[in-house]
């Protein structure tokens, strides 16, 4: 109770104060000010009132902590201006990673597909699996399942006819069900599916183009209706996603650039930035005679 009633006079505290004084001002340290908002932004929603009071004084607390110290701090302290620098340095690139963040958000644009088939054209040699990819069925279902038996004839059929029979029968009754022969999926992301050690992917694959297993209250079974062995040329549906990432970062990249070609020549013109030793135009130092 003692927690509750503590809760509720704060929050009558600040709404009696906020009609005096909208800052709720707590504690004055100097020329700072720590308020009733500034603690409760800081206290997720959701805890219990006993937590809240604690989170409540901890954060007081802490803010009285680091402002006494840190006064003493720059008193004692000799290097006071290289900290200083540290952490404009520190303020600066927070600011700027914030700023390229959100202009790469809005500047992203869609690669047009002839960029990347031509990237894929050019390049198709040098991109190798380095895992296999195959096409087929995955299903996952209760062990337990009744007619499961006749799982195994339908996924191995080959007959387009019999597979929509056993989407039509398991779809709706299956823990987990992956048709993929339309598109190339890499070994690693359905073998991991499976709690089965197959080994090298490369023989297994050689080999075999079916699967069942049971392990726990489950059953797996997997169709692979075509594969491409490890170190082949990378299909260009596969590769398609990824290239159009590098060319998308290719093309930010270079409006980064720009803008900053820009900003810097805007700045030697407006007198801001001058080039003394360092040309920043043309990247080179400047000879001194």
């Amino acid at each position: 109770m003692k927690y509750l009633s503590f809760i509720l006079a704060i929050l009558l505290f600040s709404c009696s104060s906020k009609r005096e004084d909208e800052n709720n001002v707590l504690l004055r340290y100097g020329e700072k000010e720590l308020t009733v908002d500034d603690v409760t932004g800081l206290i997720p929603e959701g805890l219990l009132s006993a937590d809240s009071a604690a989170m409540f004084h901890s954060i007081i607390e802490g803010w009285i902590r680091d402002e006494v110290l840190a006064e003493l701090a720059e008193d004692r302290l000799y290097d006071m201006e290289a900290i200083e620098r540290r952490v404009n340095d520190y303020r600066n690139s927070l600011i700027v990673q914030e700023y390229l963040m959100r202009m790469r958000e809005s500047h992203a644009t869609e690669i047009d597909e002839s960029k990347v088939r031509d990237y894929y054209t050019t390049h198709r040699k040098g991109i190798k699996l380095e895992v296999p990819l195959i096409k087929g069925i995955f299903l996952k279902i209760n062990k337990d399942s009744r007619g499961k038996e006749e799982i195994k004839n339908l996924l191995t059929s080959g007959d387009p006819e019999k597979i929509d029979k056993l989407e039509q029968e398991w779809l709706d009754r299956s823990l987990e069900y992956t048709y993929f022969q339309d598109k190339w999926i890499d070994w690693e992301t359905v073998s991991g599916l499976i709690p089965h050690r197959f080994g090298d992917p490369d023989e297994f694959l050689k080999k075999e183009h079916y699967f069942e297993g049971e392990y726990g209250d489950c059953a797996y079974y997997l169709e692979v209706t075509d594969y491409l062995p490890s170190g082949e040329e990378q299909p260009f549906e596969y590769a398609r996603g990824w290239i159009s990432e590098i060319l998308t970062q290719g093309q930010l990249a270079e409006y980064e650039n720009n803008l900053v070609e820009s900003l810097v020549k805007k700045s030697i013109r407006d007198k801001r930035m001058e080039a003394v030793g360092y040309d920043p135009l043309r990247h080179e130092m400047i000879e001194t005679r």
